[in-house]
């Protein structure tokens, strides 16, 4: 049972060794070469994913800048801005200075007819009532902010939304003056502020339009937006988790969604500084965890150039959420590889068993003809391989060896030698033998396995000692008994006998006996 053991699990180690090698290295080179392609993959979506915000912001701002110079050369604008019969002229009538004007201006603008006086303030009032309406429908299509008008004294003579930091606005104020003073052949059509904070969370800037009339300016539009129609546009198109800045020379925010599905008080995830700067110097691309280990996020990044102002358009996504088809990927991959591992050692405990189990069976066959027992039966001839010819020689040699025993010659022969030797052989090894279990406390089990002398097998569960049963009995000692055995089994349990035993003695006595009769057989010969 020992042999076999180690012979087959031997067979079995290695065969698992052979076979687990190349399946570890085709699953790692399949999963690392498709983490490579997902890895990729990731990066690629985020680009697009920026390119799309990228489109939408210059379109936004494109279509504002058409709108505001279509409205500016427009009869709307001409009408109610001209020289001679706009606002412009109607603020004039207003007051005797401009002073009285902007105070008759204020109820009129915020749609106080009770206090109306005078004549000249109700035909403002005509005037506001005649294109107010028409202002206030193109703001809400166009989803700007707010609009005012200017004269070339920098008064505000009109206003959609009457705001008292309309006409004390410092950065609106310094641009019409900066308008004013372009010459004629190097005014732009339209001009605009920079974004500067309104609100907590919302960015404002205005646009500047000069009002012409017969190649003159009469007046100087103003219009109001704010970022948060854009930051309404892009929240829609934005993925859950991810975060999407515009950032402004100053490091600040355009666009207030930075995150669109959640009422948390700060960003889950922020931009790096590393890829404002990159993306501030012209540059573009995607900054992995891998390259920046403390950013939690997969971050794009791209230039943004609108009407000479420089922008760094941001977008992020968790590592978590990018990286997800990555993490299915090691999962399967190590599903797969230990149910591998698992069918390759079912496969190989069944190959060790099947290959090793007729080399053992033949093994016994053989061990059985060396003790004499030649009725012994040869198994697996019928096979057509190795095992199969080492049957078929073990069969012959069977054959030959029963021959040889049975011939007449061999059996006057071996008549003589049995009349020669002493007929109490065979008792002496049984007797000894007996001395010796009995020495050994009756366990013949014990003995086998300590001694390494007989064999042990394993029978329907229990163990069985077939050797060396044929050795307690006269009648089973094989005609040629192994009496070396039976010596080296008596000085194995002389080594474990104290000499105050009672069975040593009488252990030495049969060791002595069995001496004796070799001498004298081997005189005899």
């Amino acid at each position: 049972m020992g042999y076999s053991t180690r012979l087959q699990r031997r067979f079995m180690w290695w065969f698992f060794s052979l076979s687990i090698i190349p399946v570890v290295i085709l699953t790692g080179y399949f999963t690392w070469s498709q983490s490579q392609l997902l890895i990729d993959q990731a990066h690629q979506q985020l680009e697009n994913e920026r390119d799309r915000y990228y489109v939408t912001i210059t379109s936004y701002f494109n279509d504002q800048v058409r709108a505001v110079t279509n409205l500016a050369a427009s009869d709307l604008a001409t009408s109610s801005g001209g020289r001679f019969y706009g606002f412009p002229n109607a603020f004039q009538q207003l007051g005797d200075d401009t002073r009285q004007s902007q105070r008759r201006l204020i109820p009129i603008l915020q749609q106080s007819p009770n206090q109306y006086a005078g004549v000249t303030a109700q035909k403002y009032h005509r005037l506001y009532r005649r294109f107010h309406h028409q202002f206030q429908s193109w703001l809400a299509r166009y989803a700007f902010n707010n609009l005012a008008m200017f004269d070339l004294n920098q008064n505000l003579v009109y206003t959609v939304k009457a705001h008292p930091m309309t006409q004390d606005h410092p950065s609106l104020k310094n641009a019409i003056k900066q308008l004013m003073n372009m010459p004629a052949q190097q005014r732009p059509k339209w001009m605009r502020t920079d974004f500067e904070s309104h609100g907590s969370r919302t960015m404002q800037a205005w646009y500047l339009v000069p009002i012409l009339k017969s190649g003159h300016m009469q007046s100087i539009l103003a219009i109001s937006t704010t970022t948060d129609n854009l930051s309404a546009t892009l929240r829609q198109r934005q993925p859950p988790e991810s975060g999407l800045w515009l950032i402004n020379q100053n490091h600040q925010s355009l666009l207030n969604s930075w995150v669109p599905h959640s009422n948390q008080a700060k960003p889950s995830i922020l931009p790096s500084n590393h890829a404002i700067d990159t993306a501030f110097h012209g540059q573009q691309g995607v900054m992995s965890p891998s390259q920046y280990t403390l950013m939690p996020q997969l971050t794009a990044y791209r230039p943004v150039n609108v009407a000479g102002a420089s922008w760094a358009l941001i977008t992020c996504t968790p590592q978590k959420r990018a990286y997800q088809p990555l993490r299915h990927l090691y999962a399967i991959s190590a599903t797969l590889l230990i149910a591998v591992i698992v069918l390759l050692v079912c496969v190989g405990h069944w190959l060790s068993h099947r290959l090793t189990l007729p080399i053992l069976q033949l093994t016994w066959c053989a061990e059985q003809f060396a003790a004499g027992e030649l009725d012994y039966p040869v198994t697996h001839r019928q096979r057509c391989d190795e095992i199969g010819r080492l049957a078929t020689a073990l069969s012959h040699l069977k054959h030959s060896l029963r021959a040889t025993y049975f011939s007449p010659s061999s059996t006057i022969k071996h008549k003589e030698t049995q009349a020669q030797q002493p007929e109490s052989i065979h008792r002496c090894l049984v007797d000894a033998m007996n001395l010796a279990l009995a020495a050994w406390d009756g366990d013949k089990v014990d003995l086998a396995e300590k001694s390494g002398l007989w064999r042990v097998y394993q029978d329907k569960g229990s163990l069985q000692t077939r050797t060396l049963d044929k050795y307690l009995h006269v009648e089973t000692v094989p005609k040629t008994p192994r009496w070396r055995n039976v010596v080296r089994t008596l000085d194995f349990v002389l080594e474990h006998t104290s000499e105050q035993s009672p069975h040593y003695q009488s252990l030495k006595q049969a060791q002595l006996d069995i001496q004796n009769w070799v001498s004298q057989d081997k005189g005899r010969r």
